[in-house]
């Protein structure tokens, strides 16, 4: 019954989408696009912007803009300047009387008269914001993602170095690091987590709140990155979207792994400006929940926008909204794969962002002026379900958690040229952070074996763990500010120095965090990449609060000191291989007090939610990445990470570290090939017997099948070991229980996952239509995501 319900809805978007695809004029799409220098964000003037194969092209006007006329279909494009070095840019997906905008950045080259061989490629070159560990995708690549479901984090988990926690969820996990340890910035707007259900404390979850319909380039950086970064341990995920159409009004009805919902675009005040709107609601709850395992069934929705406006020639303003509402409950005592164990949990929650930027061009730079919020809020009660002896199950709290989490931001970068081809950039800015936490943890009682309290007397002895409430209401800023300086002696040579300030007023800690890095290109076809840096994150806020005594308050930051070396090889303009090792060493990560003086001293009746500063961790690896990049027919990639992250303290000495991946290898293969200019398929597509073939998965003016394999080591998690009732159990516990016999000293099965896609465009007059079909997991693999240990002694697997 629910698979014909989903079929029924999947066949009545197609009816309505075909109803939708009546033959107009105006088939022809255009690329819309700006020459810009990439230090001052100036215009460049006379650039030549080509087709990638062809002889079409234009040239930019006094405001550095073009604009080029094309059939609908996907190109690559390449642009020259005289003192400029050329470059390439691959996948612009051109779409019938549509609009496609791109910004090309143009790096100066001097004119010494020297001979100076430069090719174009479509790798972009490291920046010296990002000088190492850095790729940038488009969102023609996000889309079409084999096993990636249209989501830019899971899109990411395909890189070197970058694995993910579990299927459940699109957290990323980068070279040893934890999933808390980074950071997205989406037009200068800096965000702890962009996702649905998003996971307190972390950066993931298990649906993006994101529609990738607004991407325009994504740039991600697993290490290494410059001093205008911080507040990050691990990575640094750049989202700059896309402006709505400066000249006709669009519209796009949706429906993907998402939700199903609509977009609009259109300009404002005579193409002064634009808009851009989506909305989005989940459809399992009235399609596929029982298809897909689900014992309970998410239900959410989202609206996003980005407003645009040109004040000035030289001053412009975005504002960007987003906001997702989130709703789930957990009924069963079975275990889900969403519900990570619990019984009965009552999930409600929504997450709201707002930014603006005003970018302002001067004389030899331009600022960026960001002013925005981002508010989460998380109201959860979990039960565990008991049974009486008839099989009634009776329900009894556990915990309750209301967290309002807000982080405003006001902060202004300026970056710009020094002496004629160096650079040097310097911001700072002011984070309001407003926590309102009212968490509550039930009475636990324990039963010991008698003498263990007391002396002997005949009587079981007990121990009670009270209730607690851990609550904090409090407004406190975080600071930060950085300066730094990029010298290029050569033009093939670049060395940036940066220093960083972090400061968090409610804990007391002020980092001082020095970056270095160097650029090499010591050939024309190769590259070398060195960078050094200490990295302050604050912690997760709920840590600051768990203790009721407020004791927690004051942890410091953790510090990560990273050392990145790697180099690049490209053969030819499409292609690129590299290699990179990397050395991360921690200190003043978090420990629990209640687990180190229970290792240590036996005391097992010991009670505490106080932290202990005393974890250091360490994670070092190799890297290893190849990519072909979609400029004929095929594209790839294929990355491998051999690694390994490990912690030490005085209570379980040195060990794996919870995301210990030792090996993660992922493979993606594609092809595409398109019918637009095949006379005799337009031909039968005209006729009446030609028109239901585009109701066929297996059909389309543009074709593209691509896959993706990913093998991972297991993490390491605790062996935990089953006693009985007054069995002579490690503890003194007197009753049946689980133990926890070490810490990470087994691991979980090692992962392995097969995904397929298929996407089609199809292109209808002045409407276009794109469909995918993706199967995940084709091997049906039963990936572990975790084991739930239940009161009777039994072990369920997740």
């Amino acid at each position: 019954m629910t698979l014909s319900r989903f079929s029924t809805l999947l066949l009545l978007f197609f009816a309505l989408a075909q109803l939708a695809l009546a033959a107009a004029d105006g088939r022809n799409g255009k690329i819309q696009g700006v020459a810009l220098e990439r230090i001052t964000r100036d215009p460049i003037v006379g650039a030549h912007i080509s087709l990638a194969n062809t002889n079409e092209g234009a040239t930019t006007d006094d405001q550095g803009r073009f604009v080029l006329t094309l059939q609908p279909g996907t190109y690559s494009l390449r642009g020259s300047a005289y003192g400029y070095d050329p470059l390439s840019k691959p996948e612009i997906s051109v779409l019938p009387n549509r609009t496609t905008q791109v910004e090309l950045l143009f790096i100066e080259h001097a004119i010494e008269g020297e001979e100076v061989t430069i090719e174009a490629g479509y790798h972009e070159g490291s920046s010296n914001d990002l000088p190492t560990s850095s790729r940038t995708l488009s969102y023609e690549e996000v889309r079409r993602a084999p096993g990636a479901a249209e989501d830019v984090q899971r899109m990411i988990q395909a890189l070197p170095g970058v694995s993910g926690e579990n299927d459940q969820n699109n957290e990323i996990v980068v070279r040893g690091g934890s999933p808390s340890e980074n950071i997205t910035v989406m037009d200068g707007l800096e965000i702890d987590n962009i996702n649905h259900f998003g996971i307190q404390g972390s950066t993931g979850g298990p649906v993006s709140l994101l529609n990738p319909e607004f991407l325009r380039d994504v740039t991600f950086a697993s290490g290494g990155f410059s001093a205008k970064y911080g507040d990050a341990g691990s990575s640094v995920l750049e989202l700059e979207l896309r402006e709505g159409s400066l000249e006709h009004h669009h519209g796009e009805l949706e429906f993907g792994m998402g939700g199903v919902g609509g977009l609009y675009e259109g300009p404002i005040k005579k193409g002064k400006g634009s808009v851009l709107v989506s909305a989005r609601r989940s459809y399992l709850d009235f399609a596929i929940a029982d298809a897909i395992g689900l014992t309970a069934v998410p239900k959410y929705w989202d609206v996003q926008s980005k407003i645009s406006y040109q004040l000035t020639e030289r001053h412009k303003l975005t504002v960007n909204g987003l906001y997702g509402n989130d709703l789930i409950v957990f009924d069963s005592d079975k275990p889900d794969a969403f519900s990570r164990g619990s019984e009965s949990v009552d999930y409600n929650g929504n997450r709201f962002i707002l930014g603006t930027r005003l970018r302002s061009l001067w004389n030899n730079g331009y600022t960026d002026l960001v002013v925005g919020a981002v508010s989460a809020k998380t109201d959860v009660t979990v039960e565990d379900a008991e049974y009486d002896n008839a099989g009634g199950m009776h329900k009894r709290p556990v915990l309750t958690n209301y967290s309002r989490e807000t982080v405003g931001q006001v902060s202004l970068n300026y970056n710009g040229k020094a002496r004629e081809r160096d650079q040097w950039s310097v911001g700072g800015g002011i984070r309001p952070v407003r926590l309102h936490h009212n968490i509550w943890f039930a009475d636990d009682t324990t039963v010991f074996r008698d003498g263990v309290l007391a002396a002997p007397d005949g009587y079981v002895d007990t121990l009670i763990r009270a209730e607690y409430t851990a609550r904090e209401l409090k407004t406190s800023p975080k600071y930060n500010g950085f300066v730094q300086y990029t010298w290029r002696p050569k033009d093939n040579l670049s060395t940036t120095l940066g220093l960083r300030y972090d400061g968090f007023e409610y804990s007391g800690e002020h980092t001082l965090g020095p970056r270095w890095s160097l650029s090499w290109d010591y050939h024309p076809r190769w590259t070398l990449s060195l960078a050094y840096g200490w990295y302050y994150q604050a912690l997760p806020f709920w840590m600051y609060t768990s203790d009721p005594n407020g004791r927690n308050k004051s942890l410091p930051h953790g510090r990560a000191i990273q050392y990145v070396a790697g180099t690049k090889f490209r053969p030819n303009e499409s292609s690129l291989l590299s290699v990179e090792t990397y050395y991360k060493d921690y200190d003043d990560l978090p420990m629990d007090e209640e687990d180190y003086v229970r290792k240590t001293t036996g005391d097992y009746t010991f009670r505490s939610q106080l932290m202990l500063p005393i974890r250091t961790k360490r994670a070092y690896g190799i890297e290893f990445f190849a990519q072909q990049k979609l400029t004929t027919n095929w594209f790839g990639t294929f990355s491998y990470s051999l690694g390994k992250s490990e912690t030490n303290d005085m209570a379980y000495g040195r060990i794996a570290a919870d995301y210990d991946f030792r090996h993660v290898m992922t493979a993606v293969a594609g092809y595409r090939t398109s019918f637009v200019k095949n006379k005799g398929y337009s031909a039968f597509k005209k006729h009446w017997y030609g028109w239901p073939i585009n109701l066929l998965p297996i059909n389309g003016d543009e074709l593209t099948f691509s896959t993706r394999y990913r093998l991972m080591t297991g993490r390491p998690y605790d062996r935990k070991i089953w006693f009985t009732e007054g069995a002579n159990s490690p503890d003194p516990i007197y009753e049946g229980h689980w133990f926890a016999d070490g810490e990470n000293n087994v691991r979980y099965p090692d992962y392995s996952r097969l995904d397929l896609r298929l996407d089609n465009k199809h292109y209808f007059g002045s409407t276009s239509l794109t469909f995918f079909l993706e199967v995940q997991n084709l091997l049906n693999r039963g990936n572990v995501a975790e084991y739930y240990y239940a009161d009777n002694g039994k072990r369920d697997t997740l």
